[in-house]
Formats: structure tokens, sequence, C-alpha cells
């Protein structure tokens, strides 16, 4: 009896130690996974001290959750942002939860664009050799940026649908990539579509 109580504790320690569900459906979890670190401190940024550490206290995520938990930890993650904040705060704070500063995307990019002598023959150019991503013209101080799947770590592999909430951090990516694609600051991004909402393709429109 003692040597099972000894082999419990051990399974018992073990599982808090990897931030797995152990007792009554409750979590004794660390919030270190990335996407959960990013939008805390956004939340921080945007909305105070306050605003973050309760979130984070509600809704943490580990860095060994499963596509399943990181799934629906998004689909909470949104429905407490629009409970708690209005739409141009969700936006706000969505956008600074981007993936990655855009850089490396947007030096591929200025490869065509450097070669072409307007907008659109820098999307036809684009589209002729590129398949990320798909640009349309629209005129030659916008156009649409648009992918033709989801690229997100925390839900593509997911065969549901989430919250646009969720795909707002795609303006933070396309602004970023085309400011420095433009060098300029005024970029205006919108999110039209997205395949997570039902769209057949994720699409933002990008002004200047």
């Amino acid at each position: 009896m003692q040597c099972c109580h000894g082999l419990l504790f051990f399974v018992l320690h073990d599982n808090i130690a990897k931030n797995v569900e152990v007792i009554g459906g409750d979590f004794l979890t660390k919030n270190d996974n990335a996407h959960s670190v990013r939008l805390v401190e956004s939340i921080r940024r945007n909305a105070g001290n306050d605003e973050a550490n309760n979130f984070e206290e509600k809704l943490p995520l580990a860095k060994t959750a499963g596509l399943e938990k990181k799934f629906e930890w998004a689909k909470n993650a949104c429905e407490y942002l629009e409970d708690h904040f209005d739409t141009e705060t969700v936006i706000s704070i969505r956008k600074e939860c981007r993936c990655n500063d855009g850089k490396s995307i947007a030096k591929k990019i200025l490869k065509y664009l450097s070669k072409a002598n307007s907008i659109k023959q820098f999307v036809e150019t684009f589209n002729a050799h590129e398949t990320f991503a798909i640009l349309e013209y629209i005129s030659e101080n916008k156009l649409l940026f648009c992918y033709p799947q989801c690229y997100c770590a925390c839900i593509k592999r997911v065969p549901a649908e989430v919250s646009k909430t969720w795909c707002y951090c795609t303006l933070g990516n396309a602004e970023g990539i085309f400011r420095e694609v433009f060098k300029r600051d005024d970029i205006r991004v919108t999110l039209l579509k997205s395949i997570k909402t039902g769209g057949e393709k994720c699409v933002i429109e990008v002004e200047w």
C-alpha cells in the first residue's frame, strides 16, 4: 500500500509539473503558452494591469496544451474580450498579438514592388510568382491582401469556426508588413473576410 501511495504521489506530481488536467476538470497550469503570453501583455498595454491579471487568472494556457485545448481556449478568449471591452479596444488588443513583425514577408514583397512601375504591375508580378498570399488591385493606393489558408498555429488544425475577434491579429501582421513595404506609418487595414469565420479566404484591405 505504501508503494501504491508513493506511485500515486509521483503520478500526480508529474501531471502537475506537466500542466495537465488532474482532478475534477481543474487545471493547475502555468500561463506560458506563447499565444496566451502575447494576449496578456497586449491587454496590459491596452487596458491596464488589473485587466491583464484578471484574464490571466481566468484563462491561463500552458505551452503543453494540445490542439483541441488551444482551440477551445481561443474561443473562450474571444468571448472574454467581447464581454469586457468595446470593439475598438478588442481590435487594438488583438492586433498586437501578431506572431511576428512581418519583416521577412515584407522583404519578399519588396522584391516585386521595387521592379514595378505601378501598384497594378506590382500586384500582377507578385501573383505570378507567389502562392502563400494573393494580392488584388483596387487602386494605386489600395489593395487587398489575401491568404488562401489559415496560418494561425493556435486554431488552424481544428475544423471549426471562431469569432472574428480572433482573426484581428492578422491586421497587426498586415499593418507591420505594409508599413515596412511602403516605408510609411499611415497604413490602414480592415479585415473583410477570414477563413475561420466562414470565408473562402482571409481578406485584408490595405490602404495608404
